[in-house]
């Protein structure tokens, strides 16, 4: 059930200023969210109305984004919960959603997960979500060492604090477990980019990788003038040639990490420790990618493509010439950010959902770094995190690890991504139910709390029921009871979805008064 929406979109978009994405400048740190408010959206900038488009009609502008060979990936949790006995294809789209952008930091954080995992699991071998361990270069809010992490995270699913402790299935073995698998330093190391390595290892072997990156040899080079038109761009100030000519040095720099990787010195790739024999895990996880291509993948469960889509505008896309209109943001892809389909992803998915409804009524489309939101703990207690990456996925509000916008942020908090999802500091020991994420509109004030009762969802999960996740998790499930736990996971998915709108004191939805 798709929507002709209209849409306003703000002028002010701005290019990103990674020595990745384009700039040398300095970082800059992003002022709180209630310093950045506007009283009323009526005094930002002027407005350019855009014209309708459906998700159906969606294109990128830019025509690489959809071009770039998927990684395939096996996610064991796919598997035990019947929505994937293949591997999956991972786009390089999914990639620019979650960062908001396309540009030389992102499609470099692709290749060097690439090229990592080309290691790891050699002759073809298909990479295991969960089986992959990441030590990056420096802290989560460093230059840009947390902007790559994300991408990076949501190839391998190896998850800073944020991540899933397994539950269940990570007592039965850790594969399942995503938490602190992405582990930053934990202070700032200082290092010049190109020194910057990241370390991967693959668990079950021992098999350890290090890549660097040297963005200094990407063209063209972000020079002073550039740097001075992306703020241009940022104010809405730009001509249309001269946005033209933007539009194409912004992409023509992504495409040249794409189109160059093997110039030398451009990415290292240091072996430590050499891959044993395939083990009997990832065997079997090769023999089951191998039954599909990218082009042939369809998930097991259907209701997975069948949610509608939420579409936001990001003020980047539209900069960098990637798109003018809303962009979709599907269920499927934050099932892939996950690495899973359950009750509380579809709960995460329609948090978000009902609270952008509130704060962009009448069809008003969301639009990405707009949005903060105040979680309801800390990233590591309960599922606080794994709800929280989620939300970050679609609204483009990030914790420590967000963009920091550069020059683009000084230009207007619009494009500061960094600190906009903030998590408490100390566990708040909430019960689920009492819960709330609370999510403000910058330019507005409009702010919106959401609470989930996950308890209302059923078929309710059992001692009988957790034992047999423990079950499944080990492969020691028969084909029936198999058959039976996988019915009775997604059922707990689509209740959500199915009863959203429906159930008093599901979801409680409250409106606050604007600050």
């Amino acid at each position: 059930m798709m929507k002709n929406l209209c849409v306003v979109a703000t002028l002010i978009v701005a290019a990103l200023s990674l020595a990745a994405c384009a700039s040398t400048g300095p970082a800059v740190s992003p002022a709180s969210v209630a310093e950045e408010q506007a009283p009323v959206a009526a005094e930002q900038a002027p407005v350019e109305e855009v014209a309708p488009v459906t998700a159906e009609e969606f294109s990128w502008d830019q025509d690489y984004i959809t071009e770039i060979p998927p990684i395939m990936m096996i996610d064991p949790y796919f598997q035990i919960f019947g929505q994937s006995q293949v591997a999956v294809p991972y786009y390089y789209e999914n990639a620019v959603k979650l960062a908001g952008h396309s540009c030389g930091a992102t499609t470099g954080a692709w290749t060097i997960t690439r090229k990592a995992l080309e290691v790891l699991y050699p002759d073809g071998e298909i990479p295991v979500r969960g089986q992959i361990t990441v030590e990056a270069p420096g802290a989560e809010d460093e230059w840009f060492v947390g902007v790559f992490g994300e991408v990076i995270t949501f190839i391998t699913g190896a998850a800073p604090r944020s991540g899933f402790i397994g539950a269940e299935f990570g007592q039965t073995d850790d594969v399942f477990v995503r938490q602190n698998k992405m582990v930053y330093a934990e202070e700032p190391t200082g290092q010049q980019p190109p020194h910057r390595e990241w370390i991967f290892t693959r668990t079950d072997t021992g098999a350890r990788v290090g890549v660097k990156f040297n963005l200094a040899i990407i063209t063209p080079i972000a020079t002073p003038e550039r740097q001075a038109m992306g703020r241009k761009m940022a104010a809405g100030d730009a001509t249309p040639e001269e946005a033209a000519d933007y539009y194409e040095y912004w992409n023509d720099r992504a495409k040249f990490v794409l189109e160059n990787e093997a110039v030398e010195g451009f990415f290292t790739v240091t072996v430590y420790e050499e891959a044993p024999v395939t083990t009997g895990v990832a065997v079997a996880a090769d023999v089951a990618a191998a039954a599909t291509s990218a082009t042939d993948f369809e998930w097991d469960q259907d209701y997975i493509t069948e949610v509608p889509p939420i579409l936001m505008m990001d003020p980047y896309f539209q900069i960098f010439g990637q798109s003018q209109v809303p962009v979709p943001y599907y269920y499927e892809e934050a099932v892939k950010v996950a690495g899973h389909s359950c009750g509380a992803i579809t709960g995460a998915w329609t948090i978000a959902r009902k609270a952008l409804e509130v704060l962009y009524p009448d069809g008003e489309i969301p639009v990405r770094g707009q949005i903060a939101v105040e979680a309801p703990g800390a990233e590591d207690e309960w599922f606080v995190g794994v709800f929280g990456e989620v939300i970050t996925f679609i609204t483009g509000a990030s914790p420590h690890t967000g963009f920091i916008g550069a020059e683009f942020g000084q230009t207007d908090d619009l494009f500061v991504r960094q600190n906009k999802m903030v998590y408490a500091e100390e566990p708040t020991r909430q019960l689920p139910p009492r819960r709330e994420w609370i999510f403000t509109r910058t330019d507005t004030g409009a702010r919106v709390g959401v609470k989930y009762n996950l308890v209302i969802i059923t078929p309710i999960p059992t001692p009988g029921r957790v034992a047999m996740g423990k079950k499944m998790a080990a492969g020691e499930a028969t084909p029936e009871e198999a058959a039976a736990y996988i019915e009775y996971w997604n059922a707990r998915a689509m209740f959500a979805l199915d009863r959203a709108d429906t159930i008093d004191g599901f979801f409680t939805v409250t409106v606050y008064e604007s600050e």
